[in-house]
């Protein structure tokens, strides 16, 4: 199957890596509000999101056109408070909210969850997650 972003990805080796897997799980993921003006960018890689972030290697590079998701709710919330002690404004970039939703084997593959929940999708080209998700709370009072 084709990538959502594989013009990008097709000139980084290994990307995405040989052993990401088609998944089928409940996911978390940090948002913006539907009314927010960053809302556009809640279902973008960090690399398609401008200003684009700085990686140094080719696997980095490969992971900022993934998107990153956490297995629960508890991992993802603290995953965004440790964010949040050293970017005082992290929900500026991140999101302000956190969503949960279903991935099914036809949206992409993704890599193993780690030891803090986190684990990261390569969508296949016609996916929109966007539709899949539904803000459960908020992740920071502004």
């Amino acid at each position: 199957m084709t990538f959502k972003y594989q013009e990008y990805i097709h000139a980084i080796s290994n990307c995405p890596p040989s052993d990401y897997q088609p998944i089928e799980m409940t996911v978390y993921r940090f948002v913006f509000e539907e009314n927010h003006e960053q809302s556009k960018n809640s279902f973008l890689p960090v690399l398609i999101i401008k200003p684009h972030r700085k990686f140094n290697t080719p696997q980095q590079c490969c992971q900022g056109y993934a998107l990153s998701l956490f297995d629960t709710k508890n991992h993802a919330e603290q995953r965004y408070n440790q964010l949040r002690k050293n970017r005082p404004n992290i929900s500026q970039s991140l999101g302000t909210h956190l969503a949960k939703g279903s991935i099914d084997k036809i949206d992409g593959i993704a890599s193993s969850v780690d030891q803090k929940g986190h684990f990261s999708l390569h969508e296949y080209q016609h996916t929109d997650l966007s539709q899949k998700f539904k803000i459960i709370n908020q992740l920071e009072i502004n």
